[in-house]
């Protein structure tokens, strides 16, 4: 009869110790699994965002390569006057075909009078 009732006993406290564990369990797992997908979604948007950082590096350093090539040509020994931007109507396009006449590069493709 005492064995009986010890069974009983541990039967009756072991029984909802392991529902309790089983439903911790199950509750667990949804939790670190919802807690993976977030941080998926988080891994994904900072790679969106290291993406277009890099984009904008590179922007920004080809806009500093062209800032620092117009100050080169400007500070230069040889260009004393300032950097000036040629003229379209003043360029002479000389070709290496010899019976040609020289004429001007502009958009009005007018060919220069021949001596």
């Amino acid at each position: 009869m005492i064995r009986k009732t010890r069974m009983s006993l541990v039967t009756f406290v072991l029984r909802p110790v392991v529902i309790v564990l089983l439903f911790a369990g199950v509750f667990g797992l949804v939790y670190l699994r919802s807690n993976v997908t977030k941080l998926e979604y988080s891994l994904g948007e900072l790679e969106k965002k290291k993406v277009q950082c890099l984009r904008d590096q590179k922007m920004l350093f080809a806009e500093k390569t062209s800032q620092l090539s117009f100050a080169r040509l400007e500070s230069s020994p040889d260009n004393r006057d300032g950097f000036i931007l040629p003229d379209r109507l003043r360029v002479v396009h000389v070709s290496k075909d010899a019976g040609s006449l020289p004429r001007y590069a502009s958009l009005k493709q007018k060919h220069v009078a021949g001596p």
